[in-house]
């Protein structure tokens, strides 16, 4: 009798061992195959699909892990849409009503769609593999979107920043035209009229120059911002002759930057300064260039150094201002000169510096050195 109640308990104990493998090998089986459905949805994640083109691409893949519906829906940029796949009769169990999984994905106000998905079990392994599947194909949507808007609003922020760019390279061209026609009129005798025209023959290839650049940046051809070898000196008297201003350079360096860089930053400066060169009648403005050998924190650098003299009227601006966007000490200023020229030097890997002294405001520039 012992013996018989041992026997069966080892049958049991035979017959409990093999339900649990069985289970262990169905349960190996589906995580395995669940395996493959999250690779298949990634490796979707790395093909860079339009946002509306996830639900579709891994349909076939919801479908094997036992979802039977599927709709993505609602206001895409202000036009309605609607994806069904599936059938609703596919998802509905046989004793139990299909367990629905909903997802809102919204980017600000352009965009706003609902993702919802039925599922003919709502218990179990199958659902729980099945549920994970669906998180990731929502995820995917979220981010292929998040991509789509990031982009755009990267676009709509350097088109932003082009047109303030033209707005006050169109204001430094039309201040050149103003000071021609102002010293112009200023002339009193044929000879002073000789020497404007002729200094006017000296600046015109220069302000087509100019004008040239608008025409290229208005029709958004890519300028060349490439970092080449200039002679700094002799950019220096060019910027400042479109400004009507004659310099004394004292030394000189060659700098490693792109030109439209460097044009940009010398143009802002020179036309924001200029007029507080030309209302003083004394000798031409002096620019110091020299070069600074590398150190520990910088590369060798070329050094720009110039003071800029405080005008009878104007009023200086708090030293934290004077780079500070659209803060300007001059009526009428658009605040961007000294701002857009710290910055396009800052691109360069350059600096621009400014403190206010007795005399006025002293500038340093520095623009990387030509490498030998």
């Amino acid at each position: 009798m012992v013996f018989n109640a041992l026997a069966s308990l080892a049958l049991v104990m035979i017959v409990a061992g093999l339900g649990l493998l069985a289970i262990s090998v169905t349960l190996t089986r589906r995580a395995r195959r669940h395996g493959r459905y999250l690779k298949a949805l990634l490796q979707l994640g790395g093909q860079n699909l339009e946002p509306l083109a996830v639900a579709g691409a891994a349909w076939p893949i919801l479908q094997g892990a036992g979802w039977g519906y599927l709709c993505l829906g609602g206001d895409w940029f202000g036009h309605a849409v609607r994806l069904e796949l599936g059938q609703v009769s596919d998802a509905m169990g046989k004793r139990r009503p299909a367990h629905m999984m909903a997802f809102q994905i919204d980017s600000e106000t352009d965009v706003r769609l609902k993702l919802e998905l039925m599922h003919k079990e709502g218990t179990g392994d199958n659902w729980l593999f099945a549920e994970q599947l669906a998180r990731v194909v929502a995820l995917l949507l979220e981010t292929s979107l998040r991509t789509r808007t990031q982009a755009l609003s990267a676009a709509l922020a350097e088109r932003a920043a082009l047109s303030l760019y033209l707005q006050h390279d169109m204001r430094n061209l039309a201040q050149w035209v103003i000071w021609v026609g102002a010293d112009f009129g200023a002339c009193c005798n044929d000879q002073a009229l000789l020497g404007m025209a002729k200094r006017l023959q000296k600046n015109a290839p220069l302000a087509k120059e100019r004008a040239q650049r608008l025409i290229t940046a208005l029709g958004h051809q890519p300028a060349d911002d490439h970092a080449q070898c200039i002679d700094l000196g002799e950019a220096l008297s060019t910027a400042a002759h479109l400004a009507g201003l004659e310099l004394e350079v004292v030394g000189n360096a060659n700098g490693w930057i792109a030109q439209v860089l460097l044009v940009r930053a010398l143009d802002n400066l020179f036309t924001n300064l200029a007029a507080n060169w030309r209302a003083r009648v004394q000798a031409r403005p002096v620019i110091h260039v020299h070069s600074l050998p590398a150190n520990a924190d910088d590369p060798a650098m070329a050094q720009i150094h110039f003071i800029s003299p405080w005008q009878s009227s104007e009023a200086p601006l708090a030293p934290e201002k004077l780079f500070e966007p659209f803060a300007s000490g001059r009526p009428g200023g658009l605040g961007l000169g000294l701002y857009q020229a710290r910055k396009s030097l800052l691109k360069a890997g350059g600096r621009l510096n400014a403190v206010q002294t007795a005399q006025g405001l002293e500038f340093t520039l520095l623009v990387p050195l030509c490498k030998p």
